[in-house]
């Protein structure tokens, strides 16, 4: 067993077929049969079924995958370290859209004091999206806003958040004092995409209460939505700290029995490692992020 018996067996479970594998590696189909089939041997578990010329992953596999991802970044993560000492760590953030957009701006601009060892590249996704690239190494740490599932991710929250819903000024709601669900269930509503953690959290939050929820048209980001709402086309849903002193058009609904406070979390996999610098990263994040979130507001 060496890592390139695990860096065929990634790829064979990234391509669901042998010959697919065999050609992105570059080696022959045959060498990648061998490779799982040693592997298979050594572990005495079987790895992949074999069905009607397709290949399906066990549940065995699933959990040696999850293990062979970080084995692999980290092993290739020491022989840049060692080829590179004394260069700058590169760590690879992830982050949810409204925290990408409102929240980590912010951060990133009073991180460089004191942070020098480090090099932050940043990608901005939904929850659903992150979550899998940490389970797949493709992310160092995530900045998620929404629930995460997979048992093999830390999560780690560091403040709170509301989402409300807004409306143009001009709208009927606007005037009232307080909504009820009922007003509601008849209102076209925008919403973020599927995997976004606002859109579940809000959809839940509706269904839970029993009211319908009528959506008219879905976004990948918040100002999207913000402009959809400000042309009265309907109601937006979307996290306060997005609403400015410049949204002078829309109104923040007061809604009677909807509390939508959710937890900004940091998110990492249980088996990273975490060298000083990073260890220093996520400290930072735990005990600036909240105040930054605050200014924001």
């Amino acid at each position: 067993m060496n890592f390139r018996h695990l860096e065929i067996f990634i790829t064979v479970c990234e391509e669901k077929n042998m010959t697919k594998a065999a050609k992105k590696l570059f080696i022959s189909q045959p060498s990648v049969s061998q490779a799982i089939a040693e592997m298979e041997e050594y572990y005495q578990v079987r790895l992949f079924e074999r069905l009607s010329r397709k290949i399906y992953i066990t549940k065995a596999g699933e959990d040696l995958l999850s293990y062979a991802y970080h084995i692999v970044a980290l092993n290739q993560e020491m022989e840049e370290v060692a080829r590179k000492n004394g260069c700058r760590q590169t760590v690879v953030l992830g982050a949810t859209v409204t925290i990408g957009t409102y929240v980590l701006p912010g951060l990133l601009s009073k991180l460089k004091e004191g942070h020098d060892g480090l090099e932050i590249k940043t990608v901005v996704e939904n929850t659903e999206l992150i979550e899998k690239d940490i389970l797949s190494s493709r992310l160092d740490l995530g900045l998620v806003e929404g629930e995460i599932n997979s048992a093999d991710l830390e999560v780690r929250p560091f403040c709170e958040n509301e989402l409300v819903l807004i409306c143009h000024k001009d709208h009927p709601l606007a005037q009232k004092n307080t909504i009820t669900l009922q007003e509601l269930q008849d209102q076209p509503f925008f919403v973020r995409e599927e995997g976004s953690g606002s859109r579940a959290l809000f959809l839940g939050a509706m269904k839970k209460r029993g009211v319908p929820v009528k959506i008219q048209g879905v976004f990948n980001n918040t100002e999207g939505i913000k402009i959809a709402t400000m042309y009265n086309l309907g109601l937006g849903v979307v996290s306060k700290i997005s609403i400015s002193r410049h949204d002078q058009d829309l109104v923040i609904l007061p809604v009677a029995d909807l509390s939508l406070t959710r937890h900004f979390s940091l998110v990492y996999h249980k088996n990273k490692y975490i060298s000083r610098d990073m260890a220093g990263l996520m400290e930072y994040i735990r005990t600036n992020g909240g105040s930054q979130i605050r200014s924001a507001s």
